[in-house]
């Protein structure tokens, strides 16, 4: 069966509630293991900043940040699929990132795939927007 790209979408706004909630110190003790269950074994990104991380570099950057931006606030907006096969979905997304510090926006670009049967996430290209 095909991927949803409905699911895909909403794989997007899930994934990022529960990192805004870890963020500002919001979050279960729950929370961070489903955060890190959207994620493939073999998943990879590139930051906005143009830093690769693999997927024990994003579990550090979650766990170790738990709670050290109370006022974060994450938008997620302008979803759009680029490309969809049976098993696998391309989609960029604009994600707004607001704290009393100031505003960061990017536009990320996803690569997510049903691996055993199951959807994840295995790459994400970041790039800051103006």
């Amino acid at each position: 069966m095909p991927l949803s790209k409905q699911d895909a979408i909403e794989s997007i706004h899930s994934m990022h509630v529960l990192i805004e909630r870890i963020f500002n110190g919001k979050h279960t003790e729950q929370d961070l293991p489903l955060l890190i269950e959207y994620f493939s074994d073999h998943f990879e990104m590139v930051g906005a900043a143009g830093k690769r991380f693999s997927l024990a570099d994003v579990k550090g950057l979650f766990s170790n940040n738990q709670g050290k931006m109370p006022d974060l606030k994450i938008e997620i907006y302008d979803e759009q699929i680029l490309m969809q096969s049976e098993q696998s979905i391309v989609l960029t997304y604009t994600e707004k990132h607001t704290k009393e510090s100031g505003v960061l926006v990017r536009r990320s670009c996803a690569l997510i795939e049903e691996i055993q049967g199951k959807m994840q996430w295995s790459y994400l290209q970041e790039t800051f927007l103006p």
